[in-house]
């Protein structure tokens, strides 16, 4: 016999603290690895390009978001940086985050008949799901760095902060994920909902231009919107500080960033203990 049997783990149906539930992500942190590890070849397999899709993707939105802004409406005018850069700062992000949400809010659903024969921590699930986006989210910038290339460019010292506008993407992207994941299990309507919010949501959000575009008497009003801050602050940190350090978007985008965290965590923790019932 086994001289250390596992630890009993008891499920008294109350909502988890902050710190304990952390333990426990930790400790069915293996679970997590096998959601990604079969995500990621679920995704690819029998796919002729395989890992190609990763880059031609965003490589195409890029390429005719240059044309119809940068070409039509003449955008690509008075900047600095090459306009496929600027492009690539915002659709990079703007291609994470439109695929990670809906992955993360679906992702209950698709793993109900899971959820309802084994326990683990639930946000193991859409985590996993953001986490393979953030795996082709990293990919991604191989096109940017490619760019840099072609066009002889060269980032500035302000490239040291390109890491924390992505972390804060992330930690967005997994809040949303993470409230509309327990949400989408008691609403289904809201699966039809959130494809035509990003919808919407990509006219407003500066993946195609930048917010110098918008006027001056809107700018407070468009900054709250979370993606201005994160997108604006990625090409000010990649394009050696083009246009300035965006101050206010990046204060109210950290600001909405985390308001939004802690409202998902807390919601998600005191519906968990209900998400087999309501399945």
């Amino acid at each position: 016999m086994s001289k250390n049997p596992a630890p009993e783990l008891i499920i008294d149906g109350s909502p988890a603290t902050w710190q304990g539930y952390w333990r426990e992500l930790h400790a069915f942190r293996e679970v997590a690895r096998m959601l990604i590890r079969r995500d990621l070849i679920v995704r690819f397999r029998q796919t002729y390009f395989g890992l190609a899709w990763l880059l031609f993707k965003p490589l195409m939105l890029m390429a005719v978001m240059s044309f119809a802004f940068g070409f039509l409406a003449g955008f690509e005018k008075n900047h600095a940086a090459p306009y496929p850069l600027i492009i690539f700062c915002g659709v990079i992000p703007w291609y994470f985050f439109s695929n990670a949400v809906p992955d993360s809010m679906n992702s209950l659903v698709g793993h109900l008949h899971i959820i309802q024969k084994t326990y683990f921590p639930r946000a193991i699930i859409p985590m996993a799901a953001v986490a393979v986006d953030a795996i082709e989210f990293a990919i991604a910038w191989l096109l940017f760095g490619l760019g840099c290339l072609w066009f002889g460019y060269l980032p500035g010292w302000q490239i040291v902060f390109f890491p924390l506008f992505c972390l804060q993407l992330l930690v967005l992207c997994t809040a949303i994920g993470l409230w509309l994941s327990v949400v989408n299990v008691r609403f289904r309507d809201i699966s039809n909902l959130v494809p035509f919010l990003l919808t919407i949501g990509f006219f407003v959000t500066p993946a195609g231009y930048t917010s110098m575009r918008i006027p001056e008497q809107w700018q407070m009003l468009y900054a709250l919107n979370p993606l201005v801050g994160i997108i604006e602050g990625l090409r000010w940190s990649l394009l050696n500080g083009m246009d300035g350090f965006p101050q206010v978007p990046v204060v109210l985008s950290l600001a909405t960033t985390l308001a939004i965290g802690l409202i998902a965590v807390r919601h998600f923790l005191a519906a968990e203990v209900d998400l087999v019932d309501l399945a």
